[in-house]
């Protein structure tokens, strides 16, 4: 049985979007600036659970679009590097 987590986009304080990263199992929650630090967070919350980690997605409805694009520019670069480094 994989790990879930599960990672809900935010709108920070400062006009800005979070990922509110969860633990489903231990409920430990870490805030997470942009989507490198997603990933960093990811893999120390992960360690424990080896490879078999499931990333559930949400947002709250006051995302905006224009941040939502932003994320998803961000994965799609995160995406595009490991695909080179395979």
């Amino acid at each position: 049985m994989s790990a879930i987590f599960k990672a809900n986009v935010e709108e920070s304080d400062n006009n800005s979007w979070v990922i509110r990263l969860t633990d489903v199992e231990s409920t430990k929650q870490v805030i997470c600036k942009d989507m490198e630090d997603f990933s960093k967070q990811l893999a120390l919350m992960g360690e424990e659970y080896g490879a078999d980690i499931e990333v559930q997605w949400s947002k709250d409805d006051d995302v905006t679009d224009e941040h939502f694009y932003e994320l998803h520019q961000q994965m799609a670069k995160i995406k595009e590097d490991l695909e080179i480094n395979e």
